[in-house]
């Protein structure tokens, strides 16, 4: 039978690419050495070292801050001071098997005065990488449509009540004379919501890519 954690991996890494929804963290003790998995959105590779001082910020005066970081074919791993391939090696080959991207994966290390061995330190970074990646929520990227529009009161009011149920958020409300919002969702489903507002001016109509949550 296999453990619980090693379940949900082989599940996720039979998916398709995944991206953080939200930046995620996770702690495991061994032997008096604390082990904090910090997961965080990586956008694009530029933003690698921001990202890291903020996990330094976060988490100051660590004797280690291994890593693993995806954005598309960019790829970058550390053992920051741990044995080589202890530490950033296991964590960006989970990455890798998982099939998540556009991610930061750092699992920083307080030192407890006892050594693991390379085995159990190996060991344990893979597994504190596991645990945040099956514990983390993961989203997927979808094409949607972004239609700004201009209506009055009354209007919005309408819509107010009816768009919460639908599948879509309403963004950039901006109050004046009349409301102007931006709608976000799938087409289809925004222009049968436009047929129900007659009063409703169109000001632009595009399409984005978008991230939707995946459920557990």
């Amino acid at each position: 039978m296999r453990a619980k954690g090693t379940f949900q991996f082989y599940n996720l890494c039979m998916a398709s690419l995944r991206y953080l929804a939200k930046p995620f963290e996770c702690e495991k003790i061994v032997l008096g050495s604390r082990f904090i998995a910090v997961a965080l959105p990586l956008e694009q590779k530029e933003d690698l070292t921001s990202c890291l001082e903020t996990i330094k910020t976060r988490y100051p005066k660590a004797t280690h801050y291994p890593y693993g970081a995806r954005v598309g074919a960019f790829e970058a791993r550390s053992d920051d001071g741990e044995p080589s391939r202890s530490s950033g090696y296991p964590i960006l080959t989970l990455l890798q098997q998982c099939q998540v991207d556009e991610l930061l994966l750092c699992v920083v290390r307080y030192f407890g005065g006892t050594k693991l061995g390379l085995p159990r330190l190996t060991r344990t970074y893979r597994e504190v990488a596991l645990e945040a990646i099956n514990q983390a929520d993961w989203a997927e990227k979808i094409e949607e449509t972004a239609v700004r529009i201009s209506l009055p009161y009354a209007a919005y009011e309408r819509l107010s009540r009816s768009w919460t149920e639908k599948e879509g958020t309403i963004e950039n409300i901006i109050y004046g004379i009349s409301v102007t919002l931006t709608l976000v969702g799938n087409d289809k489903l925004i222009r049968q919501t436009l047929i129900t507002l007659p009063e409703a001016i169109v000001l632009e109509h595009t399409s984005r890519v978008g991230k939707r949550r995946l459920s557990r």
